[in-house]
């Protein structure tokens, strides 16, 4: 029950060669980005890399956007969809939208995810492994469905630990019974599960609870982005900034679990000299509440984006100076380090947190900071405009290398190939 910690080298490669036949992948991701679309691209990039290594990868997701709840206009009215991205069959289903509207329409989104990616993952070519990643919860329960219709063993992937993250936002009470009920279900797939996959190491005791036989910790992945002077002068004069302002991006959802108040609160106790600009780019359940607040309270600091696409987040990355890393202060999120952050890195963005744990950890290890209060974020804002741009291009190089080195695609795609062909062989061997 130890997990596979992200180390290089920790697992052999597996060569195509060495399989005695092309193997299949069947992953069931309920909110894979489409092309060009905002969203988590961590998926793709471990997959592509698999077909790259002789896999066979279907992957069932449904075409909404997660942050704007959004199909875009050449998946609308269609039950399904099939394309072939970077390598990988995409398998899209249809959803109900609304998933921000109310709690109701995200159960019944999350409802019809379940059963029209369990319409779809049937009528695929046999898997010889099946993926089933979570949240949201009730996509777990297709793990052990699939399983027994294909005959194949099952993984599952724990991006996020539920219920416990869903009480900690105040979406459930704990001492309510639907927390009890959903409690259950994440007990009873995890302990089903032949091994189960978290994206950071904090995560492993906390699944270990639930019942997984074995961990895996398969991070995302961090892709070097190259300085680009031109496209950071570009960006700039879009947004109306000066050369001599420095940039604080944040990048992702704008939801009830963000804290981003704290970001305002620090914004407003800025001294009128402090040459410093916050771009904020994203959707979600608390944007409107945002925008509202920014404009209340005339913080003219912060410019406020719509999500944006695949170039228009380099565009942002190349334009900003520090990455903005916030959260409501709880023990879930204590374990986990979002993509952003990662995206950060890859960009050589130091990130400033207001989360303990591993992402206090990897930031301040990567030449950011960590902090804890609105004060405290107000006092680093400062600090990193009086640096001089000497000192911010080092810092920068040190969050590049420390990504790069500790989340580099080569060695953990390995170890998620090391774990299915572990997987695969000790089916091999069990008896039949």
């Amino acid at each position: 029950m130890t997990p596979v910690l992200p180390r290089p080298g920790a697992v052999d490669r597996v060569q195509p060669q060495q399989q005695a036949r092309q193997r299949r992948l069947l992953c069931v991701y309920q909110h894979a980005p489409t092309p060009g679309a905002p969203g988590i691209y961590r998926h793709r990039r471990y997959f592509a890399e698999l077909v790259q290594r002789g896999w066979q990868v279907d992957l069932v997701s449904t075409p909404r956007n997660y942050m704007t709840g959004d199909v875009p206009p050449a998946y609308r009215g269609l039950a399904f969809r099939t394309e072939r991205i970077e390598g990988i069959a995409h398998h899209w289903v249809w959803t109900p939208g609304g998933i921000h509207r109310s709690r109701g329409a995200r159960v019944a989104n999350y409802a019809g995810f379940v059963s029209a990616a369990a319409v779809r993952a049937v009528a695929l070519p046999r898997p010889d492994v099946v993926l089933v990643s979570s949240p949201p919860l009730p996509v777990a329960t297709l793990g052990p469905f699939l399983a027994r219709r294909f005959g194949c063993p099952w993984l599952l992937e724990v991006r996020d630990i539920w219920p416990e993250s869903a009480a900690s936002v105040g979406w459930l009470q704990s001492e309510g019974s639907a927390y009890q009920l959903l409690e259950r279900l994440a007990h009873s797939v995890t302990r089903r599960a032949r091994a189960v996959i978290v994206p950071t190491p904090g995560l492993a005791p906390l699944v270990r609870v639930h019942g997984a036989r074995e961990i895996c910790v398969l991070p995302g992945i961090v892709r070097a982005r190259h300085p680009d002077p031109e496209r950071r002068t570009r960006t700039r004069a879009s947004l109306g900034i000066d050369d001599d302002q420095c940039v604080f991006l944040y990048l992702g959802a704008i939801g009830v679990a963000n804290g981003l108040d704290l970001l305002l609160e620090a914004v407003a106790s800025l001294p009128d000299d402090v040459p410093a600009r916050i771009v904020v780019a994203g959707d979600g359940s608390a944007r409107r509440t945002f925008a509202d607040a920014v404009a209340a309270k005339g913080l003219n600091r912060i410019t406020l984006l719509p999500p944006v696409d695949q170039d228009g987040v380099a565009d942002l990355l190349s334009s900003a100076d520090v990455g903005l890393h916030l959260l409501r202060p709880d023990p879930v999120f204590g374990s986990a380090l979002p993509t952003k952050a990662l995206e950060y890195l890859g960009a050589g963005l130091p990130f400033v947190t207001t989360v303990p744990g591993l992402p206090a950890e990897v930031a301040v290890a990567s030449g950011g900071a960590a902090v804890s209060s609105a004060a405290e974020l107000t006092d680093e804002i400062v600090a990193w405009c009086e640096f001089t741009t000497d000192e911010r291009q080092a810092r920068g190089l040190t969050a590049l290398n420390y990504g790069v080195n500790n989340f580099g695609l080569e060695a953990n795609v390995s170890r998620l190939e090391g774990l299915l062909a572990m997987i695969l062989g000790q089916e091999s061997q069990s008896p039949s």
